[in-house]
């Protein structure tokens, strides 16, 4: 999910779970931010893997032109700036990266000294994971200073050369099969990289929580019924269910705004 530039971030959230309180916006937020990087960073892949995605009451993840910014709110964007914060590295579908017109990442001065103070670079490094190579150049060039880091199972070497031009030689990683959750992380951990944020689209979440990638899910439930799809996840089917672990739970008094630890599958 991209961010949205006219939507304000400073509306007030009431945190239900695991305390009652009052989280009035703050510069840099460092008191949500605490929350959501409160967790272990030695998860089943030796970092921790976040997920963010926002959903309709109906689970729907993008709305009637496809886009999740249509769904979204300043409640879900204050999260969502904050995950991202945290971040060492964003990963995301190729398609959904176009669907959603991603561009590099750039980085946000509120969050400058807490990176630093973590260790981490001034902004994160955007992971596209992708089969077929094709990528929206124009497009990621738009705005932003990131690094780009593709993932992905083409062979063709025309298509390879044109990506390691513009990513460089070693942020451009090959695959003989599929593209595994646990290549990519792999990859991003002999990097230095620590903290994960996917986010998305529904196939590649689906592959990632159905691998066990997943540490916690962040899901905001807008109070919308748009009738369009996909749902928030395409492709497993789990059977037992998944079971999540509710870690905190936010609202705006309309939006709810869950973190949630995943099981094994």
């Amino acid at each position: 999910m991209t961010a949205h530039p006219g939507f304000p971030t400073r509306t007030t959230l009431r945190e239900l779970t695991p305390t009652l309180r009052l989280l009035p916006y703050e510069l840099g937020e460092p008191t949500l931010t605490a929350l959501y990087d409160s967790g272990p960073l030695s998860g089943r892949h030796g970092m921790r893997v976040q997920a963010n995605m926002v959903t309709t009451l109906d689970g729907a993840v993008t709305g009637a032109h496809g886009s999740s910014r249509e769904i979204s709110s300043p409640a879900d964007m204050r999260v969502f700036s904050v995950l991202r914060s945290l971040a060492d590295a964003v990963v995301v579908g190729a398609g959904t990266a176009r669907a959603e017109g991603y561009t590099r990442l750039a980085a946000k001065r509120a969050h400058l000294a807490q990176r630093r103070r973590r260790g981490q670079a001034d902004v994160p490094a955007l992971v596209l994971i992708t089969a077929s190579g094709r990528i929206d150049t124009n497009r990621l060039d738009a705005a932003g200073t990131s690094d780009v880091i593709v993932h992905t199972s083409c062979a063709d070497e025309v298509t390879l050369e044109r990506l390691r031009g513009y990513c460089g030689d070693g942020n451009v990683v090959t695959h003989a099969d599929d593209v595994t959750p646990a290549a990519v992380l792999a990859d991003l951990r002999a990097r230095g990289m620590r903290r994960v944020l996917c986010e998305g689209g529904p196939a590649l979440l689906g592959a990632w929580i159905q691998a066990g990638a997943i540490d916690e899910l962040c899901l905001t439930v807008s109070p919308l019924i748009t009738g369009t799809g996909p749902g928030l996840l395409s492709g497993p089917t789990f059977d037992p269910p998944l079971r999540a672990r509710p870690l905190s739970q936010l609202t705006d008094g309309s939006t709810a705004i869950h973190r949630l630890q995943l099981g094994s599958p």
